[in-house]
This record gives structure tokens, C-alpha cells and sequence, in this order.
């Protein structure tokens, strides 16, 4: 039982071509998602970080009750193998017994652009 050689169907070079191309294209749409996926991962973990470097930072100035200064103290800590570059200043509020502290984390000693910025209040009446 011969068949006849027309009997036969494949792909031809233009439904290759075709499929390739939308193999292609998902592909590179699948590569920018992770691609952003894994950005977005490394921006959590530093402003998980960042805020870990304020809290601390925050938490220890209340402990040792020391009310900052005006101008910007700066600071660096070390946290998951990193170094991180705080700086804090006071902030006069409208009430005398209350007083902000504006605490911002950078990456870099620059303090240009900071990851996390974190304002809090305490109370300066004794």
C-alpha cells in the first residue's frame, strides 16, 4: 500500500517562519517581566533594609534620650553585609513640647537620594 507523495502534509517554511516569530516574542515578553520582577525584589529588599537602619537609629536616640540638633548628624551602619549612610535632624514643630526628627538612608555617603525617609515625634517636656 504506496501512498501517493501529495498525500503527505508538513509545515511550510512560511508557518515555521510565523511560529517563530511568536515564540520570539513571547519569549522576550517573558524575559521583561522577570527582568522586572527581579528589580522590583532588589527595591524591597534595600527599602527593607533602609528602614531597618532608621528604626534602629531612631529607637537608640529615644533610649539615650538625646534630642538632635538642627543641622544634619550623619551616620553609617552596618547591616546584611552592607554599609548604610543615615543622617537626622530636628524639626521645630508648633508646639514647644513637641519636637519631629526627620531620619533619612542612603547607599551613599552623597545623601542625594535617599532610599527611606522616615519623620517621627517626641515629646520635649519633661
Amino acid at each position: 500500500m504506496k501512498r501517493k507523495l501529495s498525500s503527505y502534509r508538513g509545515m511550510t517554511i512560511l508557518e515555521v517562519l510565523v511560529a517563530l516569530a511568536v515564540f520570539s516574542m513571547v519569549s522576550v515578553a517573558l524575559l521583561s517581566s522577570m527582568n522586572n520582577q527581579v528589580f522590583g525584589l532588589q527595591l524591597l529588599e534595600n527599602k527593607t533594609f533602609a528602614t531597618f537602619v532608621a528604626d534602629n537609629q531612631l529607637t537608640e536616640l529615644k533610649m539615650r534620650n538625646v534630642l538632635p540638633s538642627k543641622s544634619w548628624v550623619t551616620g553609617e551602619e552596618k547591616l546584611a553585609d552592607r554599609t548604610w549612610y543615615y543622617r537626622y535632624q530636628a524639626i521645630e514643630t508648633g508646639d514647644d513640647a513637641l519636637m519631629a526628627i526627620d531620619m533619612q538612608v542612603h547607599e551613599t555617603k552623597k545623601y542625594d537620594d535617599p532610599i527611606v525617609t522616615i519623620r517621627t515625634y517626641v515629646y520635649t517636656k519633661q
